[in-house]
């Protein structure tokens, strides 16, 4: 049986989900957005498949929720720098592939210097942006919560955990209730808008659901923790159909009506559950054929680098395929099929070469370290 970092049966379920929330965003994003949002107005639209498209941005939400989850139960088997450099090891490669790549495709159309100075703000993962792609802005998210879980683990404070998923809860919900109360508030827009949404005071609430989640896999919930629970799954909803009631206004005026944000509710909802099932029945699960397990990790691990690859290059393919004549929804489907090829390619090929070189490069380092400590003691 797999074991993940913790010990704990290897969770299929969230490699499976992964992979469909990342298909979700990159449905939205090339299925609508593309030619819906004010950003991108493309000449061709996709009216046969807005409906199923528009909701798919709430995958972003789940993947804050499974980070919740993942990361937490890495840090519960992990010192702080074995944490730190697993970190460093899951972000860094294919990062610096998938910008790379996505660079190589802009200079078909443009090169500045603030767009190498995006690249470069992307392949050191700078969490202020802006990047080479937009949606580079949920890592600037992931690395704020990483650096409250690594803070943690450095102050030997990891049995806290509860205590920072009721923090996040709190303070998620309270932001969100002002910003339901003050809509056009200015100061309460830099955190939703800008580099500051990367705080998680707007997002803290999924993440805390995840840590929720984890908590009741330990069987570490008590009273208070259930009430944290409540509080982040009410602000969680509350939280998605405001973002909702936002993209359709956005994109009214493209798409000629508006959008109900309940289905985007929903996905979220039945995400969740689909989460708890999967770490409630992890065992069962890895007891399916092995060469099945192995296809859904292989889909977990295309995931990322999906996510990072799929907008600039989709779009850029969308128009280039629907130039040479092809109907926008073949074009759509083509794109799909060649950035989920090239995530494959990253995941399989690129990224495991630089992990190693990076593994060696930090053996090395923690080999001088113990070794000038050694030294130090016998002076």
């Amino acid at each position: 049986m797999v074991k993940s970092e913790a010990g704990s049966p290897y969770i299929y379920g969230i490699d499976a989900l992964r992979f469909v929330c990342a298909l979700m965003v990159t449905m939205f994003h090339l299925g609508f957005a593309s030619w819906a949002s004010p950003l991108y107005l493309r000449p061709y639209k996709m009216p046969l498949i807005e409906n199923i498209a528009q909701p798919g941005w709430v995958g972003v939400e789940l993947f804050f929720v499974i980070s919740g989850l993942v990361i937490v139960n890495s840090a519960a088997a992990a010192t702080a720098m074995s944490f730190l450099k697993g970190r460093i090891l899951r972000l860094y490669p294919a990062v610096w592939i998938c910008a790379s790549l996505t660079l190589i495709v802009i200079a078909t159309q443009d090169v500045s210097r603030r767009i190498i100075k995006n690249y470069l703000r992307s392949i050191t993962l700078y969490p202020g942006g802006p990047w080479i792609d937009g949606q580079y802005w949920t890592l600037a998210c992931e690395i704020c919560f990483y650096a409250l879980v690594f803070i943690m683990c450095a102050t030997g404070q990891k049995a806290r955990m509860p205590a920072l998923a009721l923090g996040l809860s709190l303070a998620s919900t309270a932001f969100i209730a002002l910003l339901n109360a003050f809509p056009d508030s200015a100061i309460l827009a830099i955190f939703t808008e800008t580099a500051w949404r990367a705080i998680p005071f707007y997002y803290g609430c999924q993440f805390a659901i995840g840590i929720y989640i984890w908590l009741l896999s330990q069987g570490r919930m008590n009273r208070i923790s259930s009430m944290g629970l409540i509080c982040a799954l009410v602000a969680g909803a509350a939280q998605i159909y405001m973002a909702g009631d936002n993209t359709s206004d956005r994109t009214l005026a493209a798409a000629g009506h508006a959008f109900s944000p309940l289905p985007a509710v929903a996905i979220w909802v039945a995400g969740l559950i689909f989460i708890v099932a999967s770490v409630t029945y992890s065992k069962q699960i890895s007891r399916l054929p092995t060469a099945f397990l192995q296809s859904v990790k292989t889909l977990g691990s295309m995931t990322y680098p999906l996510y990072l690859l799929h907008f600039a290059i989709g779009v850029q393919l969308l128009d280039w395929l629907t130039d040479l004549g092809m109907t926008p929804l073949l074009a759509l489907g083509l794109a799909v099929a060649i950035v989920c090829a090239l995530s494959l390619a990253v995941c399989k090929w690129g990224e495991p070469p630089i992990r190693s070189v990076l593994r060696l490069v930090f053996d090395r380092l923690g080999q001088r370290v113990a070794g000038f400590q050694t030294k130090e003691s016998r002076i």
